[in-house]
């Protein structure tokens, strides 16, 4: 149901220079902040410093907030392309501010552990399954200790920082895996050199494996991606929220798609962001039949990530991003992780109680080997 206002009222007597807004549109969100107190902090745009109430309707698509996939048209397009009811909350006072998203869903608590419990959770996270954070605050503990007051089970994802707020529960999540890419790596060739001969000898496996492999870049619907897209979802382990077409067909991201007899096997969503390359999403092929001369998946995932590597170096990238889950995978490509944790609470004394004392049944439990992948760790 689309809300037909935007609230804004004190939040506290304490503090009568507190604001909230919140919205289900975000072009109104964006206006909201535009206008508030700290949107020379928060705003930018790739056309320039614009007023949202004074430029065109095709400059506005191109306003942006100072954080990775924050741009309007990215947020406006994931309203259509995530299924997921989703909300924006603006919220300041004079001496700070937070944005961020919240998408709704019935989902399994204790998705990382044994356990099952389905309930409804508003998730503040970035609505596309990134790694990064779903919020842009100048103080984590002040919009945590709001996003506590919010009713229902809240669940804030992908957080970078460690800090302790009383009520909450706090642990691990899904960490991400960068690449940090060196001098010595001035081509594709030069990377496949800097590994160790193991690594180097898997690598070399797939190259083989691929050698049928053709490659495309695409940036628009050409190709329709987003069967292979929902292939890998269905295997996925931790399901959040499952795009639609549209998003596929209209990101501003680039796509490499990885053909076999002219046929689409696999894609990778891949954007640039400064000199950082982010890996957003993927999907592969997965045939029913057994066939004897297909590429496996293993070796045709290699030559992805390989091809991502190599889509990096050709653009100055100094880091990849590459995202979560499949770890050890790209561990054996040179990734280091970084971790990522989790904040829940719930708005019932005892359902809060239980998720603080039954944390562990909330985190995602790791234990990697590891990986000396380049010559030099030898």
């Amino acid at each position: 149901m689309k809300l037909t206002r935007i609230t804004q009222y004190m939040k506290k007597r304490s503090d009568e220079n507190f604001k909230e807004y919140i919205c289900d549109d975000p072009e109104e969100i964006f206006k909201m902040i535009e206008v508030g107190r700290h949107s020379d902090k928060l705003l930018r745009s790739k056309a320039g410093d614009i007023s949202l109430d004074t430029a065109s309707k095709d400059t506005q698509t191109t306003a942006a907030l100072k954080g990775f996939g924050f741009e309007l048209s990215t947020l406006s397009l994931l309203k259509t392309a995530n299924p997921l009811r989703q909300k924006y909350y603006y919220i300041e006072n004079d001496e700070h501010y937070a944005f961020f998203t919240v998408y709704e869903n019935r989902m399994n608590l204790f998705t990382f552990g044994k356990a099952s419990w389905f309930m409804n959770i508003q998730t503040i996270a970035f609505p596309c399954s990134l790694s990064s954070p779903g919020f842009i605050t100048d103080d984590m503990e002040w919009m945590l200790e709001y996003i506590k007051t919010i009713k229902g089970c809240k669940l804030v994802l992908n957080v970078t920082d460690k800090i302790n707020v009383k009520g909450m529960s706090f642990g691990e999540t899904l960490p991400t895996c960068i690449l940090s890419l060196r001098k010595e790596h001035k081509d594709i060739d030069s990377f496949i050199d800097s590994l160790r001969a193991p690594y180097r000898r898997r690598i070399n496996i797939a190259l083989k494996k691929c050698a049928g492999i053709q490659t495309v870049l695409s940036t628009d619907d050409s190709t329709d991606v987003h069967p292979l897209y929902l292939q890998t979802y269905e295997r996925s382990e931790y399901k959040l929220e499952c795009l639609c077409r549209d998003f596929f067909d209209k990101t501003e991201g680039k796509k490499i798609i990885f053909l076999s007899d002219g046929k689409p096997v696999g894609f990778v969503l891949l954007r640039v962001n400064g000199e950082e390359l982010v890996f957003m999403l993927c999907g592969m092929d997965y045939p029913k039949e057994k066939c004897k001369d297909r590429v496996l998946n293993a070796d045709l995932y290699y030559y992805m990530l390989l091809t991502i590597v190599d889509y990096a170096i050709k653009h100055n990238c100094k880091t990849i991003d590459f995202g979560q889950t499949s770890e050890k995978t790209k561990l054996k490509f040179g990734a280091v992780l970084s971790k990522r944790y989790f904040y829940a609470h719930h708005s019932n004394p005892f359902l809060n109680l239980f998720a603080m004392t039954g944390k562990h049944m909330l985190e995602y439990k790791y234990d990697f080997p590891e990986f000396h992948v380049f010559k030099e760790q030898q």
